[in-house]
């Protein structure tokens, strides 16, 4: 069953279409990833589905509920860390505090609030801090403050808004972490905006790609990937030339590409199995020292760089 599905949704400010006729299903306990450049039109989506602005055209179920005609239902079964997630947090109150407030404001069960604050606390590790004010905290702190707050009273789905881009690397692992935890132990269902490409990588199991307001590409990680099997790139890692390394590899009818690095050239190959054998003879016979000869992974960044850029993809 479909936790979100996104039907034409569309978002205008004045003559900037910012959201442009969005269509998206995403199933539930799904992690997926909203993944564009600056600008894109990510937070606007997010905005959208959290019902904190009102489509221009089209419209989107969360969880069962219309944005526009059951707002409030929406904002009771989602939780949200927006783009200036700072702002969503209290600087007066301490950080359990805070964490109090927004328990009681979503009715969690008495019982269970102070065991859930230090789990959450304890896990981010700001316990040590629990008493400290939030308007005290550092950016980084904050942020994990408000991501405490976004999940503590266990929404059905998370629309997150760069979780982890004030986190130094130990505590974006920890979030990243959490949210393959949650999404296993609850099944909630995850809508991540990110321009973090091995963020997305990492956690999500959907992905779109959006660039002015649109959607150009939608599928699971795997599928998208798999998009790049078609051309196999090789890394050649030499000692010696590398200018002369590349002048051979690009005299090959069969090398389509060729990037140098410092130590290596990345070569795209038709029909590898056939050819590569021949451009290693040929590098050998020309006195390239060749250290590796391996097929480079397919990421995510190279399938963003040719959609996005306007490649072919």
């Amino acid at each position: 069953m479909d936790e979100v599905t996104i039907s034409g949704l569309t978002k205008n400010f004045g003559d900037l279409v910012a959201v442009d006729h969005m269509d998206l299903n995403i199933p539930e306990g799904t992690i997926f990833g909203l993944l564009g450049p600056n600008g894109a039109g990510k937070s606007t989506t997010t905005r959208l589905l959290s019902t904190l602005l009102r489509p221009t055209e089209g419209t989107a179920m969360v969880g069962g509920f219309d944005i526009i005609e059951e707002p409030v239902h929406v904002r009771e079964i989602t939780g949200v860390l927006p783009e200036e997630s700072n702002h969503t947090i209290y600087g007066t109150l301490t950080a359990y505090e805070n964490l109090q407030y927004f328990a009681r404001l979503y009715d969690v069960p008495e019982e269970e609030i102070d065991e859930r604050i230090e789990e959450l606390l304890t896990f981010m590790a700001l316990w040590d801090r629990k008493d400290d004010k939030a308007g005290e905290l550092s950016t980084g702190n904050r942020q994990r403050l408000a991501l405490c707050r976004a999940i503590l009273h266990r929404p059905r789905v998370l629309l997150l808004d760069e979780p982890t881009s004030a986190l130094d690397p130990i505590a974006a692992k920890r979030v990243r972490e959490l949210i393959l935890s949650l999404s296993q132990k609850f099944k909630q269902t995850f809508f991540i905006n990110s321009h973090n490409l091995p963020e997305v990588q990492r956690v999500c199991d959907q992905i779109a790609i959006i660039d002015e307001g649109k959607v150009l590409l939608h599928g699971s990680t795997q599928e998208l990937r798999s998009k790049l099997l078609a051309k196999q790139r090789f890394r050649i890692r030499i000692v010696g030339d590398i200018e002369n390394a590349s002048s051979i590899a690009k005299s090959m009818n069969f090398v389509e590409e060729v990037n140098n690095e410092i130590d290596s050239i990345i070569v795209t190959i038709e029909d590898p199995t056939e050819n590569n054998s021949s451009l290693m003879q040929s590098l050998l016979s020309q006195g390239i020292k060749i250290v590796e000869f391996a097929e480079e992974e397919a990421t995510l960044e190279d399938l963003y760089l040719e959609v996005v850029k306007g490649g072919d993809a």
